[in-house]
């Protein structure tokens, strides 16, 4: 057992730290996964309109996007373990207002957009300043196994959060899916109250808000390998992410397999995300080098490619699962380098910058395979956007990286 810790998929979780911020984070992301499913299945219930799922999601992709990087100025400027304190409190009393909502039957659709949007800001503050935090827990050395089981956290919930609802909703009500997630906060505060975490390194002649804004921002620009990471991170998430969008139309119009088999297309990336999680985290010290990178972008782009050509639904289902995995894989190798590299002062601005090209344009790149898809098809869509990925991902990864290293 301490040989399968020191050498093994889960050597980070030797350190204590952080194997109390990974687990409690699981328990957490759990209760996150029920509460997302439940809220769905509540609007709809109470709406029966599409358009009003439609309506949450893109309230949801606008707070990403306006919150990401405010919460990596605050990752900079306050303590990380008080800002993430203070998050977990507010979250859980929104779970908890939802709950007694339901329970006393007064809920209302406003009811969930507003709490929902509490929940989504919390969510797009709190990103930054984890992916800041977890650096600090761990050596430098076993950094890309630690963000590797970081990436299970969420994804590994993702399968087990749903199914959980599935089993349990018909016990403890959509209403109990809001109290489990209250609780499982509390899993995050005992977590975090335990943690010994050094305290931040402030940027010097630090100013305003708006000043440390613009100062990460010259920070980028003055830093081009770091720019040149968060370009690919934005082009990898608006040519190569946005495939998820157009799933139903794939299962409905090019496969045909209906309702049951958009259950398994969907549960694909995520499974392959948790092969690439372990896979990654399993191999010991892997360096983030450019050819590696540009290798599993490459990859990635051939097997979403293919996924577009695809008509039978086997291979769909299985090039989907390759998809996961080289995508958790790529990203983990890209935020890595990222962190590898940026000066503690201004981690959580550019962890903001990080999470604002992953959780803001990934929207926005479904968002535009949406509108090609309608003028063309869905697969042209798809291929078209694994191609761009290829030839413009590949230049800034590749050419440009390999001019700046000369």
């Amino acid at each position: 057992m301490n040989d399968l810790k020191t050498y093994g998929a889960f050597r980070a979780l030797r350190y204590p730290d952080y194997f109390w911020f990974w687990s409690s984070y699981f328990v957490s992301n759990v209760g996150s996964w029920m509460q997302s499913i439940a809220m769905g299945w509540l609007l709809f219930d109470m709406t029966a309109s599409p358009l009003y799922l439609g309506l949450f999601s893109s309230l949801r992709m606008v707070l990403l996007l306006s919150f990401f990087i405010i919460g990596g100025i605050m990752s900079d400027r306050i303590d990380r373990r008080k800002v993430m304190l203070w998050i977990q409190f507010i979250a859980a009393g929104t779970s908890l207002a939802l709950a007694l909502l339901v329970s006393s039957h007064t809920i209302q659709v406003w009811h969930i957009f507003v709490l929902g949007a509490v929940t989504s800001t919390t969510w797009a503050f709190e990103q930054p300043v984890r992916q800041a935090l977890l650096p600090q827990l761990i050596p430098r050395d076993v950094l890309v196994n630690a963000l590797a089981l970081n990436a299970v956290t969420w994804n590994g919930a993702g399968l087990l959060g749903p199914s959980l609802v599935g089993m349990s909703v018909g016990t403890i009500g959509i209403d109990g899916c809001f109290y489990v997630n209250v609780v499982s906060y509390l899993a995050v505060v005992a977590a975090l109250l335990r943690l010994r975490v050094p305290a931040n390194v402030q940027e010097p002649g630090r100013g305003t808000v708006l000043q440390s804004l613009l100062g990460g921002f010259r920070y980028v620009r003055a830093e081009p390998v770091i720019f040149n990471f968060l370009a690919v991170s934005a082009i990898f998430n608006i040519f190569g992410r946005s495939y998820a969008t157009l799933l139903p139309v794939f299962a409905k119009d090019v496969l045909r397999v209906g309702a049951s088999g958009f259950g398994f297309l969907a549960a694909g990336p995520g499974l392959g995300t948790i092969f690439g999680s372990l896979t990654l985290a399993s191999l010991g010290r892997v360096e983030a080098k450019r050819w590696l990178m540009v290798s599993m972008l490459l990859a990635f782009a051939a097997a979403l490619f293919a996924f577009a050509l695809s008509r039978n639904f086997s291979i769909a289902v299985a090039l989907l699962v390759a998809i996961g995995a080289l995508s958790t894989v790529f990203e983990t190798l890209l935020n890595t380098s990222i962190q590898l590299r940026v000066d503690e002062a201004f981690r959580g601005r550019v962890s903001g910058f990080y999470g604002l090209t992953g959780g803001g344009l990934r929207e926005f790149g479904g968002m535009q395979a949406g509108f090609v898809a309608e003028w063309t098809s869905a697969p042209l869509a798809i291929a078209a956007g694994a191609v761009v990925l290829a030839i413009v991902g590949n230049t800034f990864l590749g050419a440009r990286l390999k001019r700046m290293a000369s």
